[in-house]
């Protein structure tokens, strides 16, 4: 395991394994430590709102067990956790609001212990403390910040040794304390903060399934994702009371139609073969798509899900409208030394970095992160890859990676709740000899150039091209290169010489 120090972060990672098939792409959690501003727990990046809760089944102080879809979400309860840790002063803060305690005694499961009779019965609270504390230090022992079991109502999920794990914590990608999530009937979660009405929330919650057919489609995480091309990847749920046996996708580029397929059936690790598609009511399915291709910067990819069990959706409105625009990113970044993060905000502002080809996270953290390093094995770059910056929660916060050779390869803002910002690997810049002479005798001047470019070395042609990939000068070859025409910024200088490119960063300032 690799840990990467950084003031008061440290990061790690395990692999997200992904099984692609043609149709299925099976996901496993995202494993990463990070030391935030309110914690030294262990996380994963930050759950985008509109996620699917993770189903869980913990045992409560008082030996009772609950599962969070079987015994409430599926019922039709709205359930609030609240994942706090015994030392943390603002989580004591929020708890002594009793903010959760009111709604749980007006609005809790009838018969409930502390649950008024007069109780509308649509709502669950839990307390869960995420990193371990002791039995002693829940009930106000040294290293508390208080008593959180006496006049608590609601049930309290401790995670020490013997019960639970703090796993659990893990599994919601808990950044920092408090965090509290509302997940609604429909297993879909936000973040809501530590509000003082929860009870509020709950009418932003769909109802529960009603029709017989309907399914649901979600834009998943790495749908953005790719470089020459994209595979898009999709979740679909059954929000209808029949079981989802098959849907119809179809896939549109800029608007125009690209393809369709019936997607009726899984992949089984149990069998190593495909099985028919049979899935419950709220049960879910991650649907990887044939690739798009031939894209270029500013592509918008859109996907439309319809004909549940060949017949038409009979609630087509609550489908999330899945389309996005593709950023290709930077071509030919340097691969062999270090990369350099910086990314701006604060904990609430998660970001990873994730090799696209296995899908595996090379680094993560949150935002205030400045000139973090990623080098030395295994998370050197690893050459002709593709690479995505994902950032959750971004809130136009600023975002840059530079290359060993100080390429910018990565540079804008999160514009959305899930934003992605892709780059390739390629050649060592300026590292292979052109026309078989020393790499010493091919130069380029100045750096940074005003007006007037300088190539040293025989080549047949270059261009100039700028950060989203557009070619802005094209010359055959000269030694000098007029560029008084093209703005200031940073370009790629691409040189072609006996069918062999070679790229370099050049900076224009006048």
């Amino acid at each position: 395991m690799i840990f990467i120090f950084y003031f008061l972060y440290i990061c790690r990672k395990l692999n997200k394994i992904i099984m692609k098939n043609k149709y299925l792409s099976i996901k496993s959690l995202m494993l990463i430590t990070l030391m935030s501003l309110f914690s030294t727990q262990s996380l994963f990046a930050q759950l985008p709102n509109g996620s699917i809760a993770p189903n869980f089944e913990l045992i409560d102080l008082d030996g009772t067990t609950h599962k969070l879809y079987e015994d409430y979400t599926d019922l039709g309860y709205t359930v609030f956790l609240d994942f706090s840790a015994i030392w943390c002063s603002p989580c004591w803060s929020y708890h002594q609001t009793h903010a959760l305690k009111d709604v749980y005694e007006n609005h809790g499961p009838s018969g409930y212990p502390g649950v008024s009779p007069n109780t509308t019965n649509d709502v669950m609270v839990f307390f869960i403390e995420g990193q371990g504390g002791t039995l002693a230090e829940l009930n106000g022992g040294s290293g508390s910040q208080g008593d959180w079991v006496s006049g608590t109502t609601y049930p309290i999920i401790p995670t020490y040794s013997g019960t639970n794990s703090t796993s659990i914590a893990s599994a919601y990608s808990i950044g920092y304390w408090p965090t509290v999530y509302q997940v609604c009937p429909d297993r879909t979660l936000t973040e809501c903060g530590t509000t003082t009405s929860p009870y509020s929330l709950i009418s932003a919650c769909l109802p529960p399934p009603s029709m017989n057919d309907d399914a649901r489609s979600f834009m998943s995480n790495s749908a953005g994702s790719g470089c020459s091309s994209v595979s898009p990847e999709i979740s679909i749920q059954n929000y209808g009371l029949n079981n989802l046996t098959e849907v119809k996708i179809d896939v549109s580029l800029n608007g125009v139609f690209q393809y369709s397929t019936i997607f009726d059936e899984i992949w089984s690790n149990a069998t190593n073969s495909y099985q028919p598609l049979n899935l419950a009511t709220l049960s879910m399915v991650d649907v990887l798509l044939d690739p798009v291709t031939g894209l270029v910067n500013g592509d918008v990819i859109s996907i439309d899900v319809d004909m549940p069990n060949g017949v038409v959706d009979t609630d087509p409105l609550n489908n999330q409208l899945i389309s996005f625009a593709v950023d290709l990113g930077f071509d030919n970044a340097y691969w062999d030394g270090q990369l350099t993060i910086d990314v701006a905000g604060d904990n609430q502002n998660s970001w990873y970095l994730k090799q696209v080809s296995n899908n595996s996270i090379i680094a993560s953290g949150f935002g205030g992160v400045t000139g973090l390093s990623i080098a030395g094995p295994p998370l050197t770059l690893t050459f002709n890859e593709c690479y995505t910056l994902q950032s959750i929660n971004g809130a136009n916060l600023a975002y840059t990676v530079t290359d060993a050779m100080g390429n910018v390869v990565l540079d804008g803002s999160a514009s959305s709740v899930e934003d992605f910002d892709n780059f390739t690997t390629g050649n060592e810049v300026w590292t292979v000899a052109v026309n078989d002479k020393s790499i010493s005798s091919f130069n380029v001047f100045p750096v940074p150039a005003k007006d007037l470019l300088y190539v040293e070395g025989e080549y047949d042609c270059l261009r100039v091209i700028d950060l989203l990939g557009k070619e802005v000068l094209y010359s055959t070859y000269a030694k000098t290169i007029n560029i008084s025409t093209l703005k200031n910024g940073l370009y790629i200088l691409e040189i072609t010489s006996s069918n062999k490119k070679f790229n370099k960063k050049i900076q224009i300032s006048k």
